[in-house]
């Protein structure tokens, strides 16, 4: 995977093979090393077994292999190419990540990097993501940067045009920014998918349609009802679905009138309504959605799945890189240097997923104390039962 990234330093005076230094960048991710100072202290204490494995450099005296320094991982990682080595990350994943029966669930989300800047400001990323499935959480499958004075609004095709994959039949999901008529004629007409997007007030006219559509819909007997348990409180999600009516009034009007809600190939629309309530089932909070798909024979019961995975990314996803790496805390601004760790957190996630890993902090902290326990992650051999026992 590393191996075909080009190296951007002088040939003259390289002491550590390329492949070495991002190898040394990727163990010591996954035990936990959230800057460029924990990166090196890290890589400083990887035994000699693993540094061999990685191709570390041996001294020509005593013959042990020597880890890269903080101020050698620094160096390269703001000098490495992000866009190749994110293409060539997210390549990986996408061969090892898995779909359920029903084909690929997509989600499309990006991430503020609220600590780290670059010479045209806040570092944005947008990030394509597989739902999560009974044997995997989600995984990166591709990631770009937000240029700069646009939105991720305007970068779905370029995201998905970067991950150079075939999403034929895949659903694609996302929030509300990304409803518009561009994007749904873009996934559905040039790339063969279908779309599952959150209708909001961002779209004013589009919401009030979508509202008077499914304004009868709360009255009648939900369609899908899931409830779950957990972190002291009762989540209970009511779904309503309908097929797109023909007969909205006339006095309502959207931007882009291209069927009856105002967004093309739209087929089915959602209610989806969550109360939060404590153990003892007093009321605690109340929200309500209103998605749009444009698959016609997704049940109402897929579509709660769908949308409860897509807003499950922030957990998964996000939040794991803000606690257990503290991304949002990053201060690093100066080259690549912040978007190429981002990705060797998407990568550390994307390998805990593949091996069904869902204690992530856990299994951080264990690879710390022993990072012998990443070989299993990192490698097809070294896969004993006792070095991927915590």
């Amino acid at each position: 995977m590393l191996a075909g990234i080009a190296d951007p330093r002088d040939p003259r005076g390289v002491r550590h093979l390329l492949g070495a230094v991002l190898g040394v960048a990727v163990v010591a991710t996954l035990a936990g090393a959230a800057n460029y100072r924990e990166l090196g202290s890290t890589a400083a204490d990887l035994p000699q077994f693993l540094l061999g494995l990685l191709k570390a450099r041996r001294h020509p005296a005593s013959g042990r292999y020597i880890a890269p320094s903080a101020a050698t991982l620094r160096r390269v990682l703001i000098k490495v190419n992000a866009d190749e080595l994110d293409t060539a990350v997210g390549a990986w994943l996408r061969a090892h990540a898995a779909c359920d029966e029903q084909g690929w669930v997509i989600a499309l989300d990006g991430k503020d990097l609220h600590g780290s800047w670059h010479a045209g400001g806040r570092l944005v990323l947008f990030s394509a993501m597989s739902h999560r499935t009974a044997d995997q959480n989600a995984i990166v499958l591709g990631q770009i940067t937000v240029p700069d004075g646009t939105t991720e609004t305007t970068q779905v095709r370029t995201l998905l045009e970067t991950m150079d994959t075939d999403i034929t039949g895949a659903l694609v999901t996302a929030d509300a920014a990304h409803t518009c008529a561009d994007t749904a004629r873009y996934l559905v007409e040039e790339r063969g998918a279908d779309y599952l997007l959150t209708i909001k007030g961002n779209r004013s006219s589009l919401h009030a349609a979508a509202v008077a559509a499914g304004r009868e819909l709360i009255g009648r007997t939900p369609d899908d009802i899931v409830e779950e348990r957990g972190h002291g409180r009762i989540n209970r999600w009511t779904t309503w679905t309908t097929d797109i009516p023909t007969d909205i009034p006339t006095d309502i009007r959207t931007d882009i009138r291209t069927g009856t809600i105002g967004l093309p190939h739209a087929t089915r629309l959602a209610i989806i309504r969550r109360d939060v309530a404590d153990l003892a089932g007093q009321p605690l909070s109340k929200e309500v959605a209103i998605v749009v798909t444009s698959r016609a024979r997704l049940s109402a019961a897929e579509i709660s799945a769908h949308t409860r995975r897509h807003w499950g990314i922030e957990n998964l996803e996000h939040r794991a890189r803000d606690t257990v790496w503290h991304e949002d805390d990053h201060q690093a601004y100066l080259g690549n240097g912040p978007r190429l760790m981002a990705t060797l957190r998407n990568l550390a996630l994307g390998l805990f997923s593949i091996r069904g890993i869902t204690k992530i902090k856990q299994t951080v902290q264990a690879i710390g104390r022993n990072p012998l326990r990443a070989l299993p992650l990192i490698t097809h051999r070294h896969t004993e039962p006792s070095m991927i026992r915590l």
